[in-house]
């Protein structure tokens, strides 16, 4: 009788090691699934919204086209360039005011000053704020085919009250190193 009990102690033994087998088992069929489910998922995104095969031609045109005008850029007189007939400067071509508009990134006190006193908010803020302005921005718009210019008068310490004056940019600075914004007609 002691046998059977020792051989059936045996066969729950073994049947519970393959149930605990059988449950490593499916865990890890699980898991491979799992990742074999994640992997094709990727793979499949990467097909429809992957790098694009044209960027690197792309980034090479772009390239390319700032090289040519940077070119065009240097050759430029020192001094007011203007899109608007001036005895003061020189006057731009169409194309090369879209050009020169698309590499300005800075707006001159003057500009600011000349937009500010045609609005009497942003003229007060700014005296008041000793002439500090915060974010600017020029821009070219396709669908006007004009360049913009938009600045920031900060506001006062303590207070959040802040101007924004945009306009038409007319007129550009040639500098040494770079061309500015020097006249904004916001009127």
């Amino acid at each position: 009788m002691a046998k059977r009990w020792k051989g059936h102690g045996m066969r729950v033994t073994m049947l519970s090691n393959i149930y605990r087998l059988s449950e490593n088992y499916k865990n890890s069929i699980g898991l491979v699934s799992l990742t074999i489910v994640i992997f094709f998922t990727f793979f499949v995104l990467n097909i429809f919204f992957g790098p694009d095969p044209n960027a690197e031609k792309k980034i090479a045109e772009e390239k390319k086209i700032q090289e040519q005008a940077n070119e065009f850029i240097e050759s430029l007189p020192r001094g007011v360039l203007t899109f608007y007939e001036s005895d003061k400067g020189r006057k731009l071509s169409a194309e090369e005011y879209k050009i020169v508009c698309n590499n300005t990134k800075i707006i001159t006190q003057r500009a600011i000053m000349g937009a500010n006193i045609t609005d009497a908010k942003a003229f007060n803020l700014y005296t008041a704020n000793g002439g500090t302005t915060g974010k600017y921005a020029v821009n070219w718009n396709d669908s006007k085919n004009k360049c913009f210019a938009k600045f920031t008068v900060k506001p006062l310490e303590g207070t959040s009250d802040s101007v924004t004056v945009e306009g038409e940019a007319l007129g550009f600075l040639r500098t040494s190193i770079d061309t500015r914004v020097y006249f904004i007609k916001n009127f």
